[in-house]
């Protein structure tokens, strides 16, 4: 916990400097930043590309642009790989539990969260530009909690970085996939969504991102302050939807930017 609330977010001139790769590989453009301000911290949700390695141009970008860093919400398995857990937390990634989400709120912190968490981001075929939000209402009711704002948002361009060759579902179904599950291990890897879709990408090399334009959408904040504690499971669902539909409007317009 002292980490989470100690961290001090890099130089601008450093981010500037670590960014240049992105930027030569990733053409990246923003638009609808005139919802943002940096003295009014908000919840930020969006739409988790594959493999989700758009994350980055997103919070280097923002940090460049409007001096907003975003401290991202991590699920707990990227805190229990060696070296990489620490390298997240060392540019503001936290493991997103309710007890970190509550000490940011109350710190005034832009904070970055996908409710799709891991599901979304190992995503199977045909599921491009999908919410796969499930049951999750938590985020909702953090932000009514707290009556933070929540600024949807739109990225685009990272799901065509990578051709998904094999995914959960043909994990799933192979002889090694029915196996684990006869013996229960395949239960113990969220029934088999913690599975790493095989990728191709840049030059067909597994994994490497194609070098493509990727695109950040705001949308207009959504104020919850004004919702009475009486009243905030009776618009839990509704504000979920909201949310919702706001990012899947801003992801149907994807053709025209």
């Amino acid at each position: 916990m002292d980490n989470l609330l100690s961290f001090t977010p890099p130089s601008p001139s450093k981010i500037k400097r670590l960014s240049r790769p992105l930027n030569a590989w990733f053409a990246t453009t923003f638009s609808g930043l005139e919802h943002l301000d940096r003295m009014r911290p908000a919840l930020y949700i969006g739409n988790h590309t594959i493999m989700g390695y758009d994350v980055s141009s997103l919070i280097t970008g923002l940090y460049l642009k409007k001096n907003i860093y975003l401290r991202g919400v991590g699920d707990r398995i990227h805190f229990q790989i060696p070296f990489w857990g620490n390298f997240l937390q060392r540019y503001g990634a936290f493991e997103g539990t309710r007890e970190s989400i509550h000490e940011l709120m109350q710190m005034g912190e832009h904070i970055l969260l996908y409710p799709g968490g891991g599901r979304e981001v190992l995503k199977n075929k045909g599921e491009a530009y999908q919410l796969v939000w499930k049951s999750r209402y938590g985020f909702i009711e953090l932000a009514l909690a707290h009556g933070y704002d929540i600024i949807p948002f739109a990225a685009i361009g990272g799901e065509e970085l990578v051709d998904i060759k094999y995914d959960s579902n043909d994990f799933r179904k192979s002889l090694l996939g029915k196996g684990l599950q006869r013996v229960g291990i395949l239960q113990r890897m969220r029934n088999g969504e913690a599975f790493i879709p095989i990728t191709t990408g840049f030059l067909g090399i597994p994994f490497i991102p194609k070098r493509h334009a990727l695109h950040f959408k705001f949308c207009p904040r959504i104020e919850t302050y004004q919702i009475p504690i009486e009243q905030h499971e009776a618009v839990k669902a509704e504000l979920r939807t909201r949310v919702a539909t706001a990012i899947e409007e801003a992801l149907s317009q994807k053709t025209h930017l």
